[in-house]
C-alpha cells in the first residue's frame, strides 16, 4: 500500500463527486470534508483494512473494486464494492471495530475523509444525513435479501442469482453483456456460498446451456431471462 498522502485532487473539483452522496453539497461543506483528507493506493490482493481495525475516517472508494470478507470463515465473501462506494461506514458511525476485512481485487484508490468532518456534516446537514440513513437502510435490506438467497436456494439458483447481483451492482461493459468485474473462480464461489469445484461445475453447465460465456475471469451473459428463471426457481 502506498502511504496515505494528501492529494492534489480536491473534493471541490473531483470528477467522481457527482456519482457520490457528496453531490449537491454547498462549497463550505466540501471545504470542510476536504480538510485533512488523504488518499491511499492499493494493488490487487492488498489488504485495505482487516477485521478488528478501528475506523479513523470515512473511506471513499474512488477507483477500483474491493471485496469484503469475514475472517475465520472459510471462503466467505459478503460483497464486492465499486467506485464510489463508502467502505465500513456502519463501523465508523457506531464507533466500533470493523467486523469484516476489505481487500483490493484490482488497482484501487481510496480517499480518507476525517471522521470528525464527516460526523459534523451529518449533524449539520439534514439532507445529507437523510442520504446516509437511506444508504444504511438499503444496505440492511440487501443483506437480508442476500441471507435469504444463500439459505433457501440450491447451488444453481445461488450462482445464477449471484451473477445477476454482480450485473446489477457493477453493470456491464460496452457490449451490454459482459460483467464489469473480473473475478477468480474461488471468489465467485465464495460470493455464492459454494466451494470452487461446485462453482466451476455449475458455470460449465451454464455455458453448455448457452446462458453465459466465460473468458478467463470474465463472464458474459447470453440468456438473461434464462438466468433469471433459474434464480427464481431456486
Amino acid at each position: 500500500m502506498s502511504k496515505p498522502s494528501c492529494s492534489k485532487i480536491s473534493c471541490l473539483n473531483c470528477s467522481f463527486r457527482k456519482l457520490s452522496f457528496f453531490d449537491g453539497l454547498p462549497e463550505h461543506d466540501l471545504i470542510k470534508i476536504n480538510q485533512n483528507r488523504k488518499t491511499g493506493s492499493f494493488k490487487a490482493g492488498e489488504l485495505i483494512y482487516k477485521e478488528s481495525d478501528i475506523p479513523t475516517g470515512l473511506l471513499c472508494l474512488r477507483n477500483g473494486k474491493v471485496k469484503i470478507s469475514k475472517d475465520g470463515l472459510q471462503d466467505a465473501i459478503l460483497d464486492f464494492n465499486k467506485a464510489v462506494d463508502f467502505l465500513g461506514i456502519e463501523s465508523l458511525i457506531l464507533g466500533k471495530h470493523y467486523p469484516f476485512s476489505a481487500t483490493a481485487i484490482e488497482s484501487t484508490e481510496i480517499c480518507v475523509i476525517q471522521k470528525e468532518s464527516f460526523l459534523e456534516l451529518i449533524e449539520t446537514n439534514s439532507a445529507f444525513a437523510l442520504k446516509i440513513i437511506q444508504l444504511l437502510a438499503k444496505t440492511s435490506n440487501n443483506a437480508n435479501e442476500r441471507l435469504l438467497m444463500l439459505t433457501q436456494k440450491h447451488i444453481r439458483g445461488r450462482l445464477a442469482h449471484s451473477i445477476l447481483q454482480l450485473k446489477e451492482r457493477h453493470g456491464v461493459l460496452l457490449d451490454g453483456k459482459t460483467l464489469n468485474i473480473s473475478l477468480k473462480r474461488a471468489d465467485l464461489a465464495a460470493y455464492a456460498n459454494m466451494n470452487s469445484s461446485n462453482a466451476i461445475r455449475v458455470l460449465s453447465q451454464f455455458v453448455d446451456e448457452e446462458l453465459i460465456e466465460t473468458d478467463k475471469r470474465k463472464i458474459k451473459i447470453i440468456d438473461l431471462k434464462g438466468l433469471i428463471r433459474i434464480s427464481e426457481l431456486g
